[in-house]
């Protein structure tokens, strides 16, 4: 290169545009550096499953209207898969091997889902409402 070649010089930014710029730049970080949303745990369960006390539902007092598919006689009798069941666990997995409570019922019931729990399973109820 020889030296009376002159460099291009940079563009000039005026005050606006470069406070724009850099409004822009504080922007973008503070939503990459911001933390995720958390969502609270609800205080609805919609039926059948397995919910992960804390995460998922809150801990507290449900109450049901009971069975989603009540009595289903068979012979006469009324047979389990007829019920509204519930089952606390104290492992998050749901493993029968550590249930804490259960209990079923073939109308309205209550079930009490203390935070020492980990998971709570309900089998052919109708929606749970946290009432306290």
């Amino acid at each position: 290169m020889r030296v009376d070649q002159r460099l291009p010089q940079p563009a000039r930014v005026d005050g606006p545009t470069l406070r724009s710029l850099a409004v822009f730049v504080a922007c973008a970080a503070a939503i990459a550096l911001a933390s995720p949303a958390v969502a609270e745990p609800s205080d609805e369960i919609p039926g059948d499953g397995v919910f992960q006390v804390g995460a998922e539902i809150a801990p507290g007092l449900y109450h049901t209207n009971g069975p989603s598919n009540p009595y289903v006689p068979v012979f006469g009798e009324v047979i389990a898969e007829s019920m509204c069941r519930w089952l606390t666990y104290g492992t998050p997995d749901a493993n029968k091997d550590h249930v804490v409570g259960t209990d079923s019922s073939m109308g309205p019931m209550y079930a009490n889902v203390p935070a020492t729990v980990a998971a709570f399973e309900t089998v052919n109820c109708q929606p749970w409402t946290r009432v306290s």
